[in-house]
C-alpha cells in the first residue's frame, strides 16, 4: 500500500463578492473602480456593470480595510498593509506592534492606518518609508477618520465618546476639539458643501456639522445605528443613510424630512453607500456578501435595483453541477433563493428567487423563506419550464422554479399526509416531481400542471419514518425511496406498488443514483457508504473508512468512482471495481456537500464555515496519476490541504519551494544572458524534462513529410496559357532586344559614354532548383557534428537543427554517412540529449526518423542498444509516449 495519490489539486474559490469592511470607490476618468475585500484577498469590480476586473493576491490574514491610489491598491491584513498593482503584490509594510487595522485613508503622499491599539500610523506611499504615528488616550477611542475638503494637512477624527478632534498631520498638533454629540460616532463623510461634515451616530442620529464655525446645521434621526452616509450631487438635494438592519433611508435636505425608506435593501448590515458624482446612481454593499447598484429614475425618488452581484450570505448546504453545462454550479442554503454560479465567467452568475419579490426587486423581512434543505434539478434544465424543486427546513411546502432565472409560477407542493416536506426529486424525463414527507409517504406531482399523479406508500407498505431520499431510474420504471427507518424500498413508477425492500443495519441519511450504470450510493448513519445494484436489489459494495457522519456523496461521470465527504473533514474517493479507497483529501473545514462536473474535470465542495464554493482540479482527467490503494497510517500523518483561493491555484510547501528554486534558476539564466561570454549557455535542471521551444507543428510535419509532399503534388501538369494577341511573344522581345543592342553600339561610337548601365542580355528563363538545400550546407552540418563529437557537447548541433526547416532536417538525416561514422555520431548526439532530458519532442521525432531511414544500419550498430536503453529510462517520467510507440512500430516493420 502507498500513501494518498493526491487526486485533487486546489484550483479556485467562487461565490465571494464582498466582506464586512467598506469598499473603496475610485474614479479613473469617467470610469469607477470598486475595490472590496473578500476574505484573505480583494476584488476590483467595474463600477458600471459590476464586472470583475482583477483579483488581488492572497494574504495570510483576512483583509480588514482597502484603499486605492491610482494603480496601487492598499489592503490591510493582520498588523500590516500590503501593496499591489493590477492584482500583483509589490510590497508590504508592517507595524511595530501587533494590532488590527480597521481603516485606511490616502492623504496626499501619505497613507493613514487606523489601528486597534488606538493609534494612527502613517507611511509615505511614494517612497515606502514609515512617516510617523499618533497615539491617543483611552478617553478618546478613534472610530472614524476623514479629510475635510480644502483643509490643507488636516484630518478630522471621531471617537466612541462622541467627540471630534482636528489635527495637523504634518506638525502632529491638535488644532481643535469639538464638544460631544451625546452618542458614539460610527461614521463620517464630507458633504458637498465646504466645511460641512455628515456624522452618523450609534443612536440613529445624522448630524450635519460645520467644522469651521463649530455649529450644528441639521440633525435627523433614523431607526438603528448609522453605518453609511452619501450625498446625491446632481439636481436633487438628497442624502441617503444606511442602517445596521440593512435598510436605506432617503432624505430631502431642503425639507429636512425622509422621502422613502427601503426596507431590506440588504439582508445584513450595510457598510457602504456611495452616490456616483453627478449621477442618480447609488452603490451599496453589505455583510450579506452582495453589492447592489440602484438608479433613481422615478418622480417619487424611490430607487430601482439596476444591477446586483452577490453570493451566499451564510454557508450553502447543498451544491450540484448543472446536468448539461459543466460551467454552471447550482447551490442552495439559508438564503431564500437558489443561486447559479458560473465557473468560467463571473458575470453569468445569477439568483433564482423562490418566492414573490416585492417592493421593486428587494424582499421585505416578513416574506422570508426557510433555508433550503434539499433541491433537485431536471437533467434537461435548459428550457423555461419548471425544472427545479426545493424542500425547506421545517416547511410543509415544496417550491418550484425555473433555471431561466425567473419564477414561472407561485405553485407549491404539499404532502398528502400533511407532514413537513423532507426530500424532493425530479424524474429522468423532467415532467414529474417527487415530495417525501416526514411521516414516510411519497407523492408524485406533474411539475407543469401541479396535479397529483401518484402516492407511494399511502395504502400501506410505506416507510415509518421521514423519507430522506428519492430517485427514479432512467426509463421511469422504478422509484427508489430511503428513510430514517433504515429501509430502501423499490416501487413501480406507474402503479406505485412495492417491488422489493432492502433492510440496512443503520438509518439512511441520503442516496445518490448513477442512472447510466444503475448503481445507487446509500449513506448510512454508521459511517458506512453502501452501493446497491438497482437491477438485482443487492448490496455490491461496502466502503468503510470515515470516522464521522458522512455529509454527501456523488459519482464520477463514468460511474467508476464515488466521492464522499464527512464531518471528519475528509474527502474520500472509492474505486468501485476494486472496492478500495484510492484517495483521501484532508481539508481544514468540514465539507457539507460535493459535486463533480459533467466532464469530470473539476470537483466542487462547500464547507460549514465558508460562504464560497471551492473548485478542485481532478488530476485523473488530466493524466499522470496512478490510482492505488491508500495507506491509512500515511493519511493520518498527512497535514490538511489548504482550501482553494479566490485568486487561483493554491501552492503546497513543496510547490512553493519548487517555485522558489525555479525563480532562482530563472535569475541565474538572466544573469548568464547578460554575460556576453556565456550568452549561449543553457541553464537546465537534470531532474526535469524540457521541450525544444519551437512550434510542435514543425516536428509533426517532419514525421509526415512524405504525406505532405504527396498532398501538395499537382493533379495535372500545368498548361501553358496563350498570351493575348496584343502582348509581344518571347521571340519578338528577343528581336527587339537585339535591335536595341545594335542601336546602342552605333550610338556609342558617335556619342560619349553614358553613365546609365544597360542590360546586355534579357534572361527570360527561370530554372528551378529541385534540391532542398545545397551540398555546402550539408557539409557544414557534418563538420559541426564532428566538432561537437570531439568536444562531447552537442548543444550547437541541436541549435542548428532547431533553425532548419523540416525538409532540410529530413535530407540531413537521410544523407548521414555510415562509413564516415557520421550516423554513429548523430546517435551519440541523441543519447547525449536523452541523458540531459532536453528537447523531448524533437528527440522523439529524430528517433522515429532514424529508425525509419537507417533501420539496417542501426541493427548492425552497437549504438542501438545504448539508444533504446537511454530512452527507456525516461518511461516513468514521460506522460505522452506516442512517438516512442511509433519508433518501436517502425523498427519492427523494418
Amino acid at each position: 500500500m502507498v500513501a494518498a495519490t493526491g487526486l485533487y489539486q486546489p484550483f479556485r474559490a467562487i461565490g465571494y463578492v464582498t466582506a464586512d469592511s467598506p469598499l473603496n470607490v475610485q474614479i479613473r476618468g469617467n470610469v469607477h473602480a470598486l475595490t472590496t475585500s473578500v476574505g484573505h484577498s480583494f476584488h476590483i469590480y467595474g463600477g458600471e456593470k459590476l464586472d470583475l476586473l482583477f483579483t488581488g493576491p492572497h494574504n495570510d490574514d483576512a483583509v480588514t480595510a482597502v484603499s486605492a491610489y491610482r494603480d496601487r491598491i492598499f489592503s490591510a491584513s493582520g498588523s500590516g498593509v500590503s501593496i499591489a498593482e493590477r492584482g500583483k503584490s509589490i510590497g508590504r509594510w508592517e507595524t511595530d506592534t501587533p494590532c488590527t487595522i480597521s481603516s485606511l485613508l490616502v492623504f496626499g503622499d501619505l497613507l493613514l492606518a487606523l489601528c486597534s491599539d488606538n493609534a494612527i500610523r502613517m507611511w509615505d506611499h511614494s517612497s515606502g518609508e514609515y512617516y510617523n504615528e499618533i497615539t491617543f488616550p483611552d478617553t478618546f477611542r478613534v472610530t472614524a477618520v476623514v479629510h475635510p475638503s480644502t483643509y490643507v494637512n488636516k484630518i478630522l477624527l471621531a471617537s466612541q465618546q462622541g467627540t471630534m478632534q482636528l489635527w495637523n498631520i504634518r506638525t502632529l498638533r491638535l488644532l481643535h476639539e469639538f464638544e460631544s454629540l451625546s452618542s458614539p460616532i460610527t461614521f463620517m463623510t464630507q458633504a458637498p458643501a465646504v466645511d460641512v461634515i455628515a456624522i452618523g451616530l450609534l443612536d440613529g442620529s445624522i448630524v450635519l456639522h460645520n467644522v469651521r464655525a463649530d455649529v450644528e446645521i441639521m440633525r435627523l434621526r433614523q431607526e438603528g445605528k448609522v453605518t453609511a452616509i452619501s450625498f446625491r450631487t446632481d439636481d436633487k438635494p438628497h442624502m441617503i443613510t444606511a442602517s445596521i438592519s440593512g435598510d436605506l433611508a432617503i432624505w430631502d435636505l431642503s425639507k429636512q424630512q425622509v422621502l422613502n425608506v427601503v426596507k431590506g435593501a440588504h439582508n445584513a448590515p450595510i457598510h457602504t453607500a456611495h452616490y456616483y458624482a453627478g449621477q442618480p446612481i447609488l452603490i451599496t454593499a453589505g455583510n450579506d456578501n452582495a453589492i447592489r447598484q440602484w438608479i433613481f429614475d422615478s418622480a417619487e425618488g424611490v430607487p430601482r435595483l439596476l444591477r446586483s452581484r452577490g453570493g451566499h450570505m451564510t454557508p450553502p448546504t447543498r451544491i450540484r453541477y448543472h446536468p448539461q453545462d459543466h460551467s454552471q454550479i447550482i447551490s442552495g442554503g439559508v438564503d431564500d433563493a437558489i443561486r447559479v454560479f458560473s465557473v468560467t465567467r463571473d458575470a453569468n452568475s445569477m439568483e433564482i428567487p423562490l418566492g414573490e419579490k416585492k417592493n421593486k426587486g428587494f424582499r421585505i423581512d416578513d416574506t422570508k423563506i426557510a433555508a433550503v434543505a434539499q433541491f433537485a434539478c431536471a437533467e434537461d434544465a435548459t428550457s423555461k419550464a419548471v425544472n427545479i424543486i426545493t424542500s425547506h427546513v421545517k416547511d410543509p411546502q415544496a417550491r418550484i422554479c425555473s433555471y431561466g432565472g425567473k419564477p414561472v409560477t407561485k405553485r407549491t407542493f404539499v404532502c398528502t399526509d400533511g407532514a413537513l416536506v423532507k426530500s424532493v426529486a425530479i424524474s429522468a424525463c423532467g415532467h414529474f416531481g417527487f415530495v417525501g414527507s416526514a411521516q414516510g409517504r411519497v407523492d408524485r406531482y406533474n411539475l407543469q400542471s401541479g396535479f397529483l399523479r401518484k402516492t407511494y406508500g399511502g395504502s400501506g407498505g410505506g416507510h415509518t419514518k421521514a423519507v430522506v431520499g428519492i430517485v427514479s431510474d432512467r426509463v421511469n420504471r422504478l422509484v427508489i425511496t430511503a428513510a430514517l427507518d433504515g429501509l430502501l424500498k423499490f416501487w413501480s413508477f406507474q402503479s406505485a406498488s412495492l417491488f422489493h425492500t432492502v433492510v440496512l443495519p443503520a438509518p439512511i441519511s441520503s442516496i445518490e443514483l448513477h442512472r447510466e450504470s444503475g448503481l445507487l450510493a446509500v449513506v448510512c448513519d454508521d459511517f458506512v457508504l453502501r452501493v446497491v445494484d438497482i437491477s438485482t436489489q443487492k448490496i455490491v459494495r461496502e466502503f468503510v473508512g470515515h470516522r464521522s457522519q458522512i455529509t454527501d456523496s456523488c459519482f464520477t461521470p463514468d460511474g467508476r468512482m464515488i466521492i464522499s465527504t464527512s464531518t471528519d473533514s475528509t474527502l474520500r474517493t472509492w474505486d468501485l471495481p476494486t472496492g478500495h479507497c484510492v484517495d483521501v483529501t484532508r481539508v481544514p473545514s468540514v465539507p457539507r456537500s460535493i459535486a463533480v462536473a459533467p466532464n469530470g474535470d473539476y470537483v466542487a465542495t462547500v464547507h460549514a464555515d465558508q460562504v464560497g464554493i471551492f473548485l478542485w482540479a481532478n488530476r485523473l482527467n488530466f493524466g499522470g496519476v496512478l490510482v492505488r490503494r491508500v495507506d491509512e497510517d500515511a493519511v493520518a500523518a498527512k497535514p490538511a490541504m489548504a482550501l482553494p483561493r479566490t485568486g487561483g491555484l493554491v501552492l503546497t510547501e513543496e510547490d512553493e519551494a519548487s517555485a522558489a528554486a525555479g525563480a532562482e534558476e530563472l535569475q541565474r539564466a538572466q544573469d548568464l544572458e547578460t554575460d556576453e561570454a556565456e550568452s549561449s549557455a543553457r541553464v537546465h535542471d537534470d531532474s526535469l524534462i524540457s521541450l525544444s521551444g519551437v512550434p510542435k507543428v514543425k516536428w509533426h510535419n517532419l514525421l509526415s513529410l512524405e504525406a505532405l509532399k504527396k498532398r501538395n503534388q499537382p493533379e495535372e501538369a500545368p498548361k501553358a496559357d496563350r498570351a493575348s494577341f496584343f502582348l509581344p511573344s518571347l521571340r519578338e522581345q528577343k528581336m527587339q532586344a537585339e535591335a536595341a543592342e545594335k542601336a546602342a553600339a552605333a550610338d556609342a561610337n558617335d556619342k560619349p559614354a553614358s553613365r546609365i548601365l544597360r542590360s546586355t542580355k534579357l534572361d527570360f528563363d527561370h530554372p528551378s532548383d529541385t534540391s532542398v538545400f545545397n551540398a555546402p550546407q550539408n557539409m557544414e552540418f557534418v563538420r559541426l557534428l564532428r566538432q561537437c563529437h570531439d568536444e562531447n557537447d552537442y548543444e550547437d548541433v541541436m541549435a542548428a537543427l532547431r533553425e532548419m526547416p523540416p525538409s532540410q532536417i529530413d535530407v540531413t538525416i537521410r544523407t548521414l554517412d555510415r562509413g564516415a561514422q557520421d550516423l554513429d555520431r548523430f546517435v551519440d548526439a541523441i543519447v547525449w540529449l536523452l541523458d540531459r532530458r532536453t528537447d523531448f519532442e524533437a528527440v522523439e521525432t529524430f528517433i522515429a526518423i532514424l529508425v525509419k531511414m537507417h533501420s539496417a544500419e542501426l541493427i548492425a550498430s552497437p549504438k542501438l542498444d545504448e539508444l533504446l536503453k537511454r530512452h527507456s529510462q525516461n518511461w516513468d517520467v514521460l506522460e505522452n509516449m506516442f512517438q516512442y510507440g511509433l519508433c518501436l512500430l517502425d523498427f519492427v516493420k523494418a
